[in-house]
């Protein structure tokens, strides 16, 4: 979360991935570094054991919150959301 709140301090746009379990945890640490604004983006729980297929299938199931998060960090408000957009091939 520290590196996520350093970069967008630069100017780096973030979306931090973390899993349900600690989606909490993420929000309270993000406001007591004072940007509890920061894009979190949950995953399902648990990822520690999963193959390779199946944390796949969880990452492509995110990847619109996570594409949406970059644009409009990137884009401000304003930005287009997921939907309006495609993914990467």
């Amino acid at each position: 979360m520290l590196d996520a709140v350093l970069l967008e301090r630069q100017g780096v746009v973030t979306a931090t991935v973390l899993t349900s379990e600690f989606l909490e945890a993420g929000r309270q640490h993000a406001k007591n570094y004072g940007m509890p604004e920061i894009p979190l983006v949950p995953i399902s729980h648990p990822i520690a054991n999963l193959g390779p297929e199946a944390l796949r299938k969880k990452t492509e199931a995110i990847f619109p919150e996570v594409l949406e998060a970059l644009l409009r960090g990137a884009a401000g408000p304003e930005a287009p959301t997921a939907t309006e957009t495609e993914p990467p091939a």
